[in-house]
């Protein structure tokens, strides 16, 4: 069985030193480089083959190039800013040696910063006709045959914000008359969130919350995020779009402390500590994973409630917990204070 990498890449000299001798495990390295002008060209020739790409503002189109140039069995892709972690290193080593039988393999993708974020992403996908990815930009590639989980991590850090740059693809389609599908729109309406033009992405939101014919996952977190933009203004429609999110989905940490948010801001505080207790308990791996709400920020709340509710030891409790997680956050520093 043999194993092929693929990564595109354009200007990335730095990332790609730091990526590429992590990828030992791998029978064939492919970078596809889109325009550099740097020295992306020669950092990548040193560990496998580079192929010239022009970019079409199509992220699938040059992956697919990618693909159609590797010779494995399966197919690995990474991003020139990923990390593999030497656990993640050792895991696909034995993975080879296992003699896999899955067509479709997850792992954890985690975004760097103050509390692990994360989900589940292809990444290892036996190298086929449907091992192509679709979309100009999210793109992703469909689940096919049997799918698998590996227990290991890729690891993101870019060296910079891509928010203004997506933005600007998704408006250059538009205005080149591309058809934009489910999956689009909605990440469409995110990236005009992460822009700060909530106006023009909510209706994007509602319209695609309300398409059964869109994935659950997607559907949940459109419902959370317009949950989000409402409880400022209007805490039934918040708790109303939360409903609705977990009709789709079990409620993630996240949606537990949006709960639990709306109560506490009513000052009913047994009602907000329920919601609270069980963001603790969330063991939900469905969509986005950010353990800020799934132990952090929980226990900051429930110290607050137990306190309001005069049981101020299981608020120390909640408090130490906390502090357990982040003992040097502000929350925490201020809380010190309080208590002693």
């Amino acid at each position: 069985m043999k194993l092929s990498v693929t990564l595109i890449a354009r200007n990335e000299e730095r990332n790609l030193a730091r990526l590429l001798p992590q990828l030992s495990f791998a029978d064939e390295v492919i970078t596809v480089d889109t325009g550099s002008d740097d020295g992306t060209r020669a950092v990548a020739e040193k560990y496998g083959a580079v192929f010239d790409y022009k970019w079409k503002e199509d992220f699938s189109a040059a992956r697919n190039y990618a693909i159609s140039r590797a010779s494995g069995d399966y197919i690995m892709w990474l991003d020139a800013d990923d990390i593999l972690p030497v656990n993640t290193q050792k895991t696909l080593m034995g993975w080879k040696k296992s003699s896999p039988t899955a067509d479709f393999y997850y792992l954890r993708y985690r975004m760097d910063g103050d509390f692990p974020f994360w989900f589940w992403r292809e990444r290892v996908v036996r190298n086929c006709s449907a091992c192509r990815f679709r979309g100009f930009i999210h793109e992703a590639i469909a689940p096919f045959g049997k799918t698998a989980f590996l227990d290991c991590e890729v690891v993101h850090r870019p060296s910079g914000s891509h928010e203004k740059r997506n933005l600007a693809i998704y408006r250059h389609a538009v205005a080149d008359g591309k058809r934009l599908g489910l999956r689009d729109k909605y990440y469409f309406a995110r990236t005009l969130l992460e822009n700060g033009l909530v106006d023009e992405a909510l209706p994007l939101l509602r319209a695609f919350a309300g398409n059964a014919r869109a994935s659950a996952v997607d559907r949940a977190d459109a419902y959370k995020l317009l949950a989000r933009y409402a409880a400022a203004n209007d805490g039934d429609k918040a708790l109303a779009y939360l409903s609705r999110s977990t009709r789709l989905m079990p409620p993630s940490g996240e949606v537990c402390c949006m709960f639990g948010q709306i109560y506490f801001d009513r000052r009913n505080y047994v009602q907000a500590a329920e919601w609270y207790r069980l963001a603790l308990a969330s063991r939900s791996g469905a969509g986005f994973v950010n353990e800020y709400y799934t132990g952090f920020l929980p226990n900051v709340q429930l110290s607050v409630c137990m306190w309001n509710l005069g049981d101020t030891a299981s608020a120390r409790d909640y408090h130490n917990a906390a502090r357990a997680i982040a003992p040097s956050h502000p929350t925490v520093t201020a809380n010190d204070v309080f208590f002693k």
